[in-house]
């Protein structure tokens, strides 16, 4: 087994600095930044950043932030007109309404961040893996480990908050509507939003799980 030089760990492993914590809180806060910054459930794929497999993890954080972008500008656009516009029929959507203009503000303003900063993450990131050696990354100390996560998965956290105030705003603006209609169809969406949470998280947790062995409970039949 191959052993790096410099920190003195299997070549095959990444440093101590860049694995999880081994408290289990921030074990688990450790590993929710890492799949928020880079897509993976650990650093593991810092190990080695000259194969093949480092050059599709480039490629594919590239095409999320550029996606990324994308969102965070149609959110944008989006609450741009609700802060710009007077609603065309208030007593079925009054989004001009305190609480809800508020939310919409907040939503703009995260929505604004993450264009931003998704931007200069996507200009930087291209950069740096095009023209820095990407193997001084799991030589770096623990504080900017995390500091380089958190900037990675800046654009996303500001995306995730825009998007969910201007859920807010816009159900806080359709529930208070006196049409009964406009009210039912509020709830259900509101219904269909956790729903699709619920199972986004269900589908996270079972997808690459390790396959049940359904053999020890099949009996034997005769033909």
């Amino acid at each position: 087994m191959s052993v790096n030089s410099t920190s003195g760990v299997p070549a095959s492993e990444v440093p101590e600095n860049c694995r999880a914590p081994n408290h289990p809180i921030l074990r688990l806060a450790f590993k929710l930044l890492c799949i928020i910054a880079v897509s993976q459930k650990s650093l593991d794929h810092w190990k080695d950043t000259k194969n093949k497999e480092w050059k599709e993890h480039v490629s594919v954080m590239v095409n999320r932030f550029q996606n990324s972008n994308i969102t965070a500008g149609l959110v944008l656009a989006t609450t741009t007109l609700f802060l710009s516009s007077v609603p065309p029929i208030e007593h079925l959507m009054a989004y001009n309404s305190s609480i809800s203009y508020l939310f919409a503000m907040i939503s703009f303003s995260a929505a604004l961040l993450s264009v931003i900063s998704g931007a200069a993450v996507l200009v930087i990131y291209e950069t740096s893996t095009s023209n820095k050696d990407m193997e001084t990354l799991k030589h770096m100390p623990r504080h900017q480990i995390v500091a380089l996560l958190l900037w990675l998965a800046y654009p996303s956290i500001c995306l995730s908050v825009a998007t969910f105030c201007l859920f807010v705003s816009i159900f806080i603006a359709c529930f208070w509507s006196d049409n009964i209609v406009v009210n039912i169809i509020t709830i259900l969406g509101c219904v269909a939003f956790l729903a699709n949470g619920v199972l986004t998280i269900y589908v996270y947790c079972i997808v690459g799980g390790k396959p049940v062995d359904d053999k020890k409970n099949i009996t034997p039949t005769n033909c």
